[in-house]
This record gives C-alpha cells, structure tokens and sequence, in this order.
C-alpha cells in the first residue's frame, strides 16, 4: 500500500517543507476544497439572485395597465442582470466540476496527472526520467503549463484546471532538476 500525503494547493509553504524534508514520499496535489466551496457557494448565490431578479422583471411589468417607458426600461435590465447571473451560475458550476477531481501524485515513479472528472478517462503518467523540458506561458486571463516528454508525450495544464498550477509546475521541475522555461 503505498502512503501518499494529500495537501490542498493553498498551503505552498506546508508542501514546500513537506518536500524538501521528505523527497522520497509521494505528494498528491488537490485544489483546495475551501476553494472549491467557494465557488460553488458562489454559483449557489448568483442562482438565487438570478430567481429574484426574475420576480423583479414581473413585478415591473405588471400590471400591465400600469406600463410606462420607466417601467418597461426596469424590466429590460431586469433581463439583463437575471441572464448575467445566469450565466455567471453556468460559469462558476462547471468551472468548479471540472476542478473538484483533478489531481497530481509525485512519486519515486514520476508524475500521475488526473485532470478530468471523476472517472480516469483523463489519465496521463510520465516517468521522471522521461521528462524533458517545463514549459511556462502567460496567456490571456489564465497561465498555461505544459511538461513535455522524451516520447513527444506532452501533459498540459492551465488555471483553469489547477487554482495554483505554477506550484505544479516548479515542484515537477524541482523533482527532475529542470528550470521552469517561460515562453
């Protein structure tokens, strides 16, 4: 049975001191579950605020005897904030599902990278001696890693699959002696 230590992403000082004074202990590396409840709880919040601004559309438009430009100017941005916290609910819900199982185990063996949803259909390994480079990109509104292989296997991830992917990435480059190659 292999003994695997479990540490969210917030606490980078804890694994930091767990690393270095335990090399040879595997490490899994899991979004923070207080993160995770945050933005469900915030797609909880934008869900309620969307059914009441639902309610404030009909209160604005009836009576309909009663209907003015006043009126019929509230009830079209009315719309227009119910649709935003719509779609913003959509937004933070998958956002959240798809985070809420990714996952990265280091051990002696290499780098176990699960960056899916519950079932293993995203299942990559790569063995540290097969890593060749850590590659670093800044795109717009996100950070992108990308660890190739010697085999032309690559494994990428972003921030939008890890809240803290650059954490990743240096104690995989860390692991295999590599620098962190930005560009």
């Amino acid at each position: 049975m292999i003994e695997a230590q479990n540490y969210p992403l917030a606490q980078s000082a804890a694994i930091d001191a767990q690393q270095n004074s335990f090399p040879g202990r595997p490490l899994v590396l899991r979004n923070s579950r207080i993160l995770l409840g945050l933005t469900f709880l915030g797609s909880a919040a934008s869900f309620v605020m969307c059914l009441c601004m639902t309610v404030l559309i009909f209160t604005s438009i009836f009576p309909i005897h009663s209907m003015n430009f006043d009126r019929a100017a509230a009830a079209f941005l009315w719309a227009v904030g119910a649709w935003l916290m719509a779609a913003s609910n959509v937004f933070l819900w998958r956002q959240g599902q798809a985070m809420a199982y990714c996952s990265v185990l280091l051990d002696n063996d290499g780098a176990h990278f699960k960056l899916s949803g519950k079932n293993d259909s995203n299942y990559a390994f790569m063995p540290w001696s097969g890593i060749e480079a850590v590659h670093y990109k800044r795109i717009p509104g996100a950070q992108k890693f990308t660890i190739l292989g010697e085999d032309t296997s690559t494994v990428t991830f972003t921030s939008y699959t890890f809240y803290r992917p650059k954490k990743i990435a240096r104690l995989i480059a860390q692991r295999t002696g590599l620098p962190l190659v930005r560009g």
